[in-house]
């Protein structure tokens, strides 16, 4: 037998949302950014083509100054990563033994379990109400907890006060992942700057709509961010990445309008839905968790996607009956809720 490490073979590894391989489909299954982002921003690659032979910053400066300007901390309390996911990686990694746990809710991103089962580590599953809500503040002994707000696949920001005593009484590491942040009207900045355990994570997929770009933070405590450091990979970020990632970050306000009007028709959706009898749950998010009333949700899904229609369909005890539907263009709700009032009826 090969020498592939027992927690790795055991694994069943991280299932992505379907990408189709033809254009046909309205694709409302992997919470990408509906709009491009603005075209001002890729003149900031044409300097970096010729430069390609060359490797990028190693340690991503102007990206984490720029990142830095606009989350209002110090260059010294970001880590720029390969999206997120890569933070996710470096964080386990560094606060985490093999063997050790990790904490993470019942219902939330299936990356952390994945990740969690190939490091060797083991998982704390915490509990949450029947709205897939905290009860209350997480008591829990685990070196690391991820913990995200807005919550997928419900998209809810968990509850402040409890995410507020979660960090004073925890022992390790609190990493809030802030993917869907800008879909909303709170963030988590003040416990960074309350609590030295805290750890924000960021990415510009959803947002900043680059999610073909794979660029994402860590922001933290200096002492945190130097040991989290040691473990990226070395230039973990192409040229490209962060010639964009940068340009995107300085021109946000640009991005505000293409987030207000996700926003709307989030809200659009959300009543078209519940007009064709399902039960959508509130979110802040890029994208709604709901169930229909008269139809089973794998069925729905399967003939939404013979229609050229993809949504998300999670195999997820608590969640059999949902789908989780990205928010797209008007346009494209517009077909979403035509598909579903002709399969109702």
């Amino acid at each position: 037998m090969l020498p592939i490490r027992a927690s790795v073979r055991q694994t069943p590894g991280y299932t992505p949302g379907e990408q189709p391989q033809t254009t046909d489909f309205i694709k409302l299954n992997t919470n990408e950014n509906p709009y491009p982002p603005p075209a001002s921003i890729l003149a900031a690659l044409e300097p970096e083509l010729e430069k390609l032979r060359l490797y990028p910053d190693p340690v991503s400066r102007r990206l984490r100054q720029a990142a830095a300007e606009t989350f209002g901390v110090q260059p010294e309390q970001i880590l720029a990563g390969n999206g997120s996911d890569d933070i996710l990686n470096i964080a386990l990694r560094t606060f985490v033994d093999p063997g050790q746990t990790v904490g993470v809710l019942d219902l939330t991103y299936s990356l952390y379990q994945t990740l969690t089962a190939v490091h060797g580590a083991e998982l704390e599953v915490i509990a949450t109400n029947e709205r897939f809500e905290l009860s209350g503040p997480i008591i829990s002994t685990a070196p690391l907890l991820f913990l995200a707000s807005p919550n997928p696949p419900v998209g809810k920001h968990l509850n402040k006060d409890f995410l507020r005593a979660t960090c004073a009484r925890h022992p390790g590491i609190v990493l809030i992942d802030e993917a869907y942040i800008d879909f909303g009207d709170e963030d988590h900045w003040d416990l960074l700057a309350e609590f030295e355990n805290a750890i924000i994570s960021r990415t510009l997929s959803k947002s900043y709509s680059l999610a073909g770009m794979r660029v994402g933070f860590a922001i933290g405590a200096p002492a945190l961010i130097r040991e989290m450091d040691k473990v990226r990979d070395s230039y973990n970020l192409d040229r490209l990445a962060q010639a964009l990632g940068t340009a995107a970050l300085k021109a946000r306000a640009d991005f505000i309008p293409l987030w207000q009007k996700i926003r709307a028709t989030r809200i659009r959706l959300s009543q078209g839905l519940t007009a064709l009898g399902f039960e959508v749950l509130d979110s802040d998010s890029n994208f709604v968790l709901a169930s229909p009333s008269w139809i089973p949700a794998p069925e729905l899904y399967q003939k939404l996607k013979d229609r050229k229609i993809l949504v998300r369909y999670f195999n997820h005890p608590r969640i059999l009956n949902f789908v989780r539907i990205t928010v797209g263009t008007d346009a494209e709700i517009d077909r979403l809720l035509a598909a579903v009032a002709e399969l109702k009826g």
